[in-house]
């Protein structure tokens, strides 16, 4: 993959690091619901998600912005599902389900009953590095 991140750092071909899959995670939660702003996803020029996107929405307007929409939303509920039945991580994966929702930081930290400095410090940091996780597999 080539081309500039949405942070404008320079993208090389080849594997790409934790942190880029993380910032660019980070990237998708904060636009989850505009498939506008997901197409500058770096993400999008994927060939995988390129791929996914002709099959999904072959006619359709923002076929990769859409596209990656619903990947992320399937890997949010992945990870609830995996965090299910333990409890130490029931806020995340409340905190999860919110944000898959539409809920920001603020509105899903005061239906789960914390701060949002919180929520942000602790199960947004964590959240993102999971979705990082499961992008990357799913689009290799």
């Amino acid at each position: 993959m080539t081309g500039t991140s949405h942070s404008g750092k320079r993208i090389g071909r080849g594997r790409s690091s934790r942190s880029d899959w993380s910032a660019r995670a980070r990237y998708v939660l904060r636009h989850l619901d505009d498939p506008i702003a997901l197409e500058r996803s770096p993400l999008c020029r994927l060939a995988a998600l390129d791929r996914l996107a002709r099959q999904r929405y072959p006619q359709g307007i923002l076929p990769r912005g859409r596209t990656l929409r619903d990947l992320a939303a399937l890997c949010l509920e992945e990870i609830e599902a995996e965090l299910d039945g333990h409890a130490g991580v029931a806020k995340l994966k409340a905190f999860a389900a919110l944000t898959r929702q539409g809920s920001g930081v603020t509105e899903a930290s005061r239906a789960i009953g914390i701060s949002p400095e919180y929520a942000t410090r602790a199960l947004k940091s964590v959240l993102v590095r999971l979705l990082g996780q499961k992008l990357q597999i799913k689009l290799r």
